[in-house]
């Protein structure tokens, strides 16, 4: 049988509870017992003290105990004195007029054993030379004893073995009625909790079964879902990581959605130009010429471009794209990069400068050298498509203790606030129609971020005090052995 956490919770609350219960209830029946008994013993010293009164007054008469010691039933009939007046007294003092003298009065017994014993066969006696008149003496040493005293003279004490049980009826009728209020006090106690419990359950139980629902719903694609968060326990950082999650979801399935649409899209325009090249050439609009296969070759570049770029960020994804690392002259791989981007700079008008401080000095980091290439050709590439006529790109590169930074800063225009965030995510683009027209995929800077991320650095956006982007990658000079 499978068991739900609030039953669960409600179980373990009354096992603990029964056990705190259970524990409370032994505690206090010793505890009662422990001091009824003392109670008892203390009420019995008082009878004894009323029984040397009785005594003194008998040796006053007497002057010995030679009738006493003859006569051990006057020992009953002054222990029935001192009783309040009642049933018991009568019975005894009854008893004794009609001479039915028990026969553990005249031979007490040594010790009381297992059984219960009435206070009287308790009761030990001696005179003034320790000598026993009554009783007999149980163990080693004779109980508290109380002094009979004649003339200032001590002339004999009696004293009273403690109980170790109660004896008497209206002592244990007193002790089966408190056992039995413990006992309902108990019982009273379980329902008690059990009432207190269960709603108790219910509501703390009542986060986790709207997690369960949440993650339900999650798990059945609404990510839109949300859960109502205010406690700040842990059960509340839960909600807010299951919400956070959600978010997530919820985020990466909008930019699923929008990466399909735009990959569709960006494969429709070439497919489509190459189409209406095709056609018009079947149809005889247009004869094979140089032009003509110029701009069969751009489209199907631009294809193969996005092609090798989506191929190049799936292969970053899942972790199997190799990057061999060896000792690589980044200055030097970044004045090569320059001068391959030569053309297309002049062809745009864009200046490109190279600021170091020691022009023919090495910089050595570890890195992959092809992915290094890449991401060089990359941003300058990104830097000049986007830079006016006439404007200037500027890259730099310095060291900073452990690591290389490369900065590639551009002119006006730059990029609103609310698309640096943006900038690295695949297919993002600021203008979408310029930037398709100027042949971009919009993945080159996603690309970029990824082979930093590979060498274990960072790449960030922000303004270019120009007025256009700023763009800088920190890579580490050594990789980990890991």
């Amino acid at each position: 049988m499978k068991l739900s956490i609030q039953y669960k919770l409600l179980a373990a609350m009354f096992c603990a509870t029964l056990a705190v219960v259970a524990y409370m209830a032994v505690v206090m029946q010793w505890s009662f017992d422990r001091g009824f008994l003392e109670y008892v013993n203390l009420e019995e010293q008082k009878e004894v003290n009323r029984w040397a009164e009785l005594l003194e007054v008998y040796y006053a008469e007497y002057q010995n105990w030679d009738t006493l010691i003859e006569q051990p039933a006057l020992m009953l009939r002054y222990h029935a004195l001192t009783m309040p007046e009642g049933p018991r007294r009568e019975r005894i003092l009854e008893m004794l007029a009609k001479k039915r003298i028990p026969k553990w009065i005249l031979d007490p017994p040594e010790d009381e054993g297992k059984g219960v014993s009435p206070p009287f066969e308790r009761t030990v006696m001696i005179d003034g030379a320790q000598n026993l008149i009554y009783g007999k003496k149980r163990g080693t040493s004779f109980p508290k004893m109380t002094a009979i005293m004649y003339q200032s003279t001590e002339v004999g004490s009696i004293g009273i073995y403690p109980p170790k049980q109660y004896s008497e009826t209206h002592q244990l009728l007193f002790v089966k009625e408190q056992k039995l209020v413990i006992l309902l006090t108990a019982v009273a106690a379980l329902f008690i909790i059990i009432g207190i419990a269960l709603p108790l359950a219910y509501h703390l139980t009542k986060p986790i079964r709207r997690l369960s629902e949440t993650t339900r719903k999650l798990k059945s694609g609404s990510y839109e879902t949300r859960i109502d968060n205010a406690a700040n326990d842990e059960l509340g950082q839960l909600a807010g990581d299951i919400n956070a999650l959600a978010e997530t979801l919820e985020d990466n399935e909008i930019q699923r959605r929008q990466w399909v649409s735009d990959i569709a899209h960006e494969l429709r325009t070439p497919l489509t130009s190459l189409q209406g090249e095709i056609e018009a050439l079947q149809d005889g609009i247009r004869t094979p010429g140089s032009k003509t296969y110029a701009r069969l070759h751009r489209s199907v570049s631009r294809l193969n471009r996005l092609v090798t770029d989506l191929y190049d960020l799936s292969r970053y994804d899942v972790g199997t794209l190799s990057i061999f690392f060896e000792d690589v002259d980044l200055a030097k791989l970044v004045r090569n990069e320059i001068s391959a981007v030569g053309y297309e700079a002049e062809k745009a008008g864009i200046q490109v400068e190279f600021n170091r401080f020691e022009e023919t000095a090495a910089m050595m980091i570890e890195g992959d050298r092809q992915r290094l290439q890449q991401l060089v050709g990359n941003l300058l590439s990104n830097a000049i498509s986007y830079t006016e006529h006439g404007g200037t790109v500027t890259v730099t590169l310095t060291d900073s203790n452990d690591s290389v930074v490369l900065d590639v800063q551009d002119t006006p225009p730059g990029v609103p606030d609310e698309a640096l965030p943006n900038l690295f995510n695949r297919l993002y683009r600021v203008d979408r129609s310029r930037s398709r027209n100027l042949g971009g995929s919009g993945l080159g800077l996603a690309i970029s971020e990824q082979i930093v991320l590979a060498h274990n650095g960072s790449i960030t956006a922000r303004h270019a005090p120009q007025g256009g982007l700023w763009i800088q990658a920190i890579l580490p000079r050594e990789q980990d052995a890991s």
